[in-house]
């Protein structure tokens, strides 16, 4: 069974989801033929207390929405920029240590790419795409169940994913791992969970 269309979401706070999306983008410099949709996801809305607002009509949550904010703005307005910028944002907290609710530091991975920051940080603040990333995180979560990331999907179906090891840190190439997911993700619907008890370190 061959895959070629796929989504994936993120949340640039989770390291594994850093690590998937890190093959699938290498995967696409290798030149593997994927049509991927890269979708955000917000980690901090699945722990919000029955009764208590929504991120996106929470002022006090701003934080939790930008970086993810800024890069769904980035894959609509500079398609062909976003996956460095994708890979950057999560390098952020995961390479650098450093705060995804920093504005300088998002300022600072935009402007490294050419992009305008002063503009782009002005749409989130103007909530011109948070009505969009409201949609699309609830859609996953009801639609498909979706309940964190990273989690591939395609039209009807969907599962979580964890990869152990970034591809600079994997003996396998990025094509290999990611054909091997989508095969036993979309070829084997009939395995629903399998985790190793211990993992080689």
């Amino acid at each position: 069974m061959t895959i070629s269309k796929f989504s994936i979401n993120f949340d640039y706070r989770c390291p594994f989801a850093r690590n998937l999306n890190e093959h699938v983008v290498a995967a696409l410099e290798e030149g593997a033929g994927y049509d991927v949709e890269f979708l955000p996801f917000n980690l901090s809305q699945v722990h919000v207390e029955e009764g208590e607002p929504a991120i996106w009509d929470d002022p006090d949550r701003a934080g939790d929405r930008l970086a993810n904010e800024v890069g769904y703005i980035v894959s609509q307005q500079f398609p062909d920029k976003f996956l460095k910028v994708h890979l950057d944002l999560f390098a952020i907290r995961h390479d650098r240590g450093a705060s995804l609710r920093d504005r300088t530091e998002i300022a600072k991975v935009l402007s490294n790419h050419g992009i305008d920051a002063e503009a782009v940080l002005s749409q989130v603040d103007e909530g011109i795409y948070s009505k969009r990333l409201r949609e699309i995180h609830e859609d996953q979560v009801e639609r498909l169940a979706v309940f964190g990331v990273p989690t591939v999907f395609d039209g009807e179906r969907a599962a979580f994913v964890r990869v152990m090891k970034r591809p600079a840190d994997s003996s396998e190439k990025p094509q290999d791992v990611v054909g091997r997911m989508l095969e036993q993700v979309f070829g084997h619907p009939e395995f629903n969970e399998v985790k190793h008890t211990r993992l080689d370190r």
